[in-house]
């Protein structure tokens, strides 16, 4: 009788703790599935009860900060970071590139645009296939570009070095963000500064002007280019990092 009666001791506290396991599973899944703004308490134990609630709690910081810090990689633009989506390149330094690439350097094939682009956007090291477009203090074309599928692709903006007014824009650029563009480079200005510096995408102009350009749709797609010294063909690639910026026909190697 008395092993009879340790056994049903011993199952009995197994019973209650198999029952708050559960509670604390059931509480858990609430928390764990409700938005990222609800995580304001960590729960703790209420010893009389065995019931589990919520209390403010140190981890509680790092909660949020390990959910803030992931990354995301939709498959379809137009969604949120899209400019990661499938296309994205792994960022080349460009000193790197120069001192593995000598040889390309000197015949002229790899070209170095001259050091005149200011940096903005939060993506401050970018590359992939150049799409170019010429205009003169003509947005339109600019526009209707950057809101199809960037794909990873690089816009280059032959603004002829005007900078009278601004040919991208916070909207514009907050576009390409999600639509999927890697970066974009303007031999000319931009305005919305502060728009465009809260955006994750690489932006290179000569500086910033609070003036809107004309909106005739006039300009040339897809040609010829020439700016900070460097021809540039549609389809080349470009890489930009916070040294420069690196055109060559094809994708480099390190």
């Amino acid at each position: 009788m008395q092993n009879a009666g340790k056994l049903a001791m011993v199952l009995g506290t197994r019973t209650v703790l198999l029952n708050s396991y559960h509670r604390f599973l059931s509480s858990f899944t609430q928390i764990n599935s409700s938005p990222l703004s609800s995580l304001q308490c960590q729960l703790h134990t209420d010893a009389s009860s065995g019931m589990w609630r919520g209390s403010n709690f140190p981890m509680q910081q790092h909660l949020v900060q390990s959910t803030m810090s992931r990354t995301y990689f939709p498959t379809e633009a137009g969604t949120p970071n899209a400019n990661h989506a499938g296309r994205r390149m792994a960022a080349i330094a460009t000193a790197d590139a120069c001192d593995s690439n000598a040889a390309l350097l000197l015949s002229g094939s790899l070209r170095a645009l001259e050091p005149i682009f200011k940096i903005y956007g939060q993506c401050r090291a970018f590359s992939g296939p150049i799409v170019t477009l010429k205009v003169f203090e003509d947005n339109v074309l600019v526009r209707q570009l950057l809101e199809i599928r960037g794909e990873g692709r690089v816009l280059v903006i032959d603004g002829g070095g005007r900078t009278r007014c601004a040919l991208v824009g916070g909207n514009m650029v907050q576009s390409a963000q999600n639509m999927g563009w890697a970066g974009i480079v303007v031999n000319g200005c931009v305005r919305d500064v502060d728009e465009i510096n809260a955006c994750d995408i690489g932006v290179r102009a000569l500086g910033s002007n609070p003036l809107k350009s004309n909106k005739k749709a006039v300009g040339d797609k897809h040609v010829l280019i020439r700016i900070a010294g460097t021809l540039i063909h549609d389809g080349e690639w470009l890489y930009a990092d916070s040294d420069g910026i690196l055109i060559w026909k094809t994708e480099l190697s390190v």
